[in-house]
């Protein structure tokens, strides 16, 4: 049975591939993986990365949560997604930056559903160092003359399949040469599951709450629930389903022509 929180990286050719090939190749995925539990609010420590003995030049890496919850359970799952859609993005050869609904249009292309997905995509898409460590992982396995192509597959699903041919053009297309840094502001507003860990009812103070896993702190702005509290009873370990606002601020790189 294939599940959602493992993908399979298969190298075309002969099934012998460098030893350093798969080693950085890894160590590039390992640090993608790291950016993007960052990107969900987690540490790095909250991550498992498992990868399978390599079998005719392919490897399974499966990505699970150190702890046994319902909530961080799904870390994996979420991972794998997104990892998936950053390649299936910066490996497009299609037009310059993306926006949310192209990346959402090309996500879609390549059947990653899950709705969370894109959104994050899009905010880690931003993020320069994505860029490079994603265009050093065709840069390695470019360099191995043993490689033909690259695959990547998720339950059972070719995902990404880039011949040999077409590396340079991926990795030209991930090259800026010169940066210019523009910090951009923006306020994102969708549904979460917040649980609760601290209750204030006077005065302007925040709500602490739990957010996939990381501690925040939030206003109540729903003046109609502030008023139900007089009849109804909240504790610690509680979850509230809200439309969360947050303020995010990347810095967005461009290529000077």
């Amino acid at each position: 049975m294939t599940e959602n929180n493992q993908l399979t990286i298969k190298f075309g050719g002969d099934g012998n591939i460098k030893v350093e090939t798969l080693t950085d190749f890894l160590d590039e995925y390992k640090n993608l993986l790291y950016l993007i539990n960052t990107e969900l609010g987690y540490k790095s420590d909250d991550l498992v990365i498992e990868v399978s003995p390599p079998e005719n030049g392919s490897f399974k890496i499966k990505i699970k949560s150190k702890y046994k919850d319902l909530i961080l359970d799904k870390i994996g799952d979420l991972s794998v997604g997104v990892l998936l859609g950053l390649i299936a993005i910066y490996s497009a050869n299609v037009g310059g930056k993306k926006d949310l609904e192209e990346i959402k249009s090309i996500l879609e292309q390549k059947q990653i559903q899950n709705t969370d997905v894109p959104k994050i995509v899009y905010n880690i898409y931003q993020n320069y160092g994505a860029q490079q460590k994603i265009q050093q992982t065709f840069i390695i396995v470019n360099n191995d003359d043993n490689i033909t192509d690259l695959k990547i597959e998720n339950k059972e699903r070719e995902i990404i399949s880039i011949p040999k041919s077409e590396f340079n053009n991926v990795i030209e297309n991930l090259s800026v040469s010169e940066i210019e840094s523009i910090p951009e502001s923006d306020i994102l507003s969708d549904e979460a599951i917040l649980i609760i860990k601290t209750i204030h009812f006077e005065g302007q103070a925040k709500w602490a709450f739990i957010f996939r896993g990381y501690p925040i702190k939030a206003s109540i702005k729903d003046t109609d629930f502030i008023n139900r509290l007089n009849n109804e009873a909240f504790r610690k370990g509680d979850a509230l389903k809200v439309i969360l606002s947050e303020l995010v601020i990347t810095m967005k790189v461009y290529k000077r022509i």
